[in-house]
């Protein structure tokens, strides 16, 4: 009898792997029946992991150190991490009337290197200030998150304090085009399918990529609750193991238009099938990707730290990132 295993997961393209493992029959080949819950926003998945409605989530990296630490608003949730699922995939989108805006000041700089076009903010700030007018508002898609930091580091590499000099809120991926639309936010910081949606509404343009900003950089785990994960070793390895196998299947360009038409389905991202195609590309790890490095959780907490997040002596990173990041149930599901 096939063993259970409830898995959340974001309306994102990188949710895809966990998708794949549950629909293609590679976590059935390892004797766990896969159910794959769909949650609203990041918050939701939270609450879910936190309260135990799933067993493991497709979930935010830096998300996965903050519930382990007890600082994402929920008790302390010891999490742990022993398979990795995306890489890039975000991008940062601002609407029309700024991006207008952008060129007009700064016509060199927006023909320039992506990751320094937050200099072209600079002089829309300062003649904002001038007029009293409200901030910049951009959202993220929670405050523990790779966009979170990678929106400041753009901003700051263009010389903008992004803590005074803009407002930066959260909102869930799929309310982000529709507040764009609204007029109710300047920019947003998300992952794929969204920022290409307010490009195909015309709501929107891309500034910058997360290749431009932190190439190869990871995004997002399966994080697991560690009391599920020691309670179940062996359910963990199969998990594993279907994890990488349906990330090998996620990986080959033959594959690619099915995987963006079950991604399309409503129960999954939901929006159509040509869209998600144009956007799965950087959203699978590269070959050998899947297996968790400390390194990405030790950066990540640095990231954490300089944000104002967490304060913690570098002993203490450490063993943080250490007790989350597992490559060693990576290896022994793999035979490593």
């Amino acid at each position: 009898m096939a063993e259970i295993v409830k898995l959340g997961f974001a309306p994102l393209v990188d949710c895809a792997i966990p998708v794949v493992a549950a629909e293609k029959g590679f976590a059935a080949a390892q004797g766990i029946d896969l159910v794959v819950e769909r949650a609203p926003s990041w918050a939701a998945l939270r609450d879910k992991l936190a309260f135990g409605l799933v067993d493991g989530a497709h979930i935010l990296a830096p998300l996965a150190l903050a519930l382990h630490h007890g600082i994402a608003g929920v008790p302390a949730t010891p999490v742990l991490v022993p398979v990795s699922l995306g890489l890039g995939n975000n991008a940062i989108t601002v609407s029309l009337d700024l991006y207008e805006r952008m060129v007009a000041v700064a016509p060199d700089v927006m023909a320039g290197p992506a990751a320094l076009r937050a200099r072209a903010l600079r002089p829309i700030i300062d003649a904002d200030r001038a007029a009293g007018k409200p901030l910049l508002s951009f959202v993220t898609v929670f405050h523990f998150s790779c966009h979170h930091y990678e929106l400041l580091k753009w901003l700051a590499d263009g010389g903008i304090d992004g803590g005074r000099e803009v407002n930066i809120g959260v909102i869930t991926p799929p309310r982000m085009v529709e507040s764009l639309t609204a007029g109710w936010i300047d920019g947003f910081c998300t992952g794929e399918p969204w920022n290409q949606r307010a490009v195909q509404r015309g709501v929107g343009k891309v500034v910058v990529t997360k290749a431009d900003i932190r190439p190869d950089g990871l995004e997002k785990v399966l994080g697991l609750r560690t009391d599920w994960a020691e309670e179940h070793p062996a359910r963990v390895a199969a998990l594993v193991r279907a994890i990488v196998n349906a990330a090998e299947w996620s990986r080959d360009p033959g594959n690619r238009a099915e995987l963006a038409r079950l991604l399309a389905e409503a129960q999954y991202v939901g929006l159509s099938a040509d869209l998600i195609e144009l956007t799965l590309r950087g959203a699978i790890p590269a070959p050998n990707r899947n297996r968790p490095d400390v390194a990405d959780a030790y950066r990540l907490l640095l990231e954490m730290t300089a944000a104002g997040q967490i304060d913690l002596s570098a002993d203490d990173r450490t063993a943080l990132a250490e007790a989350v990041w597992r490559p060693d149930l990576y290896d022994e599901a793999m035979g490593i």
